[in-house]
């Protein structure tokens, strides 16, 4: 059986890769199926990332070791050992790791500036808007150890809006 310590989880078996830190969350999962698209666009042994499962609920990425790849000390971080000019890296928020994967590889972002434009209005509306709603609604509806109902209801007001736009 593997183990899942927390040291086994964050150990880096392969030091070339992109070593991905993140977890099943909604930021997490963009970036995951980002390097995941990239993998298949590029093809079998043309690239490869490394996953670390960061263990939020006991505040894993709180810690001054975590700190020193993300000082906002959240998930996901992206490390990439070949950064620009051949230096190591580490990228933090969702929206700024993809971006920054399309533009290193070349992928999923298009060309032509009006292209480019539109996907990023809309990856940052994404990371800013819906992601950031979406999430204050969880809270208040399902979480928030006091009852509030102007919250739930201003929250699903804003996120019908949101999904309005989309």
């Amino acid at each position: 059986m593997k183990s899942t310590s927390k040291q086994a989880r964050m150990q880096v078996h392969h030091p070339d890769f992109l070593q991905l830190y993140s977890i099943a969350t909604p930021n997490g999962m963009k970036v995951a199926a980002c390097l995941e698209e990239l993998a298949f666009l590029k093809g079998e042994g043309n690239f490869n990332y490394e996953p670390h499962s960061v263990d939020i609920r006991h505040a894993e990425n709180r810690t001054e070791e975590f700190a020193q790849m993300n000082p906002n000390k959240k998930i996901p971080v992206l490390v990439d050992p070949h950064g620009p000019d051949g230096n190591k890296v580490n990228i933090f928020e969702s929206g700024a790791i993809l971006l920054y994967l399309a533009t290193k590889y070349d992928e999923l972002i298009p060309h032509d500036i009006m292209g480019k434009i539109e996907v990023q209005n809309w990856l940052f509306w994404g990371s800013t808007s819906i992601s950031n709603q979406c999430k204050l609604l969880g809270f208040y509806y399902k979480y928030c150890p006091h009852s509030e109902p102007y919250c739930v209801q201003r929250y699903t007001k804003e996120v019908k809006r949101l999904l309005g736009v989309l």
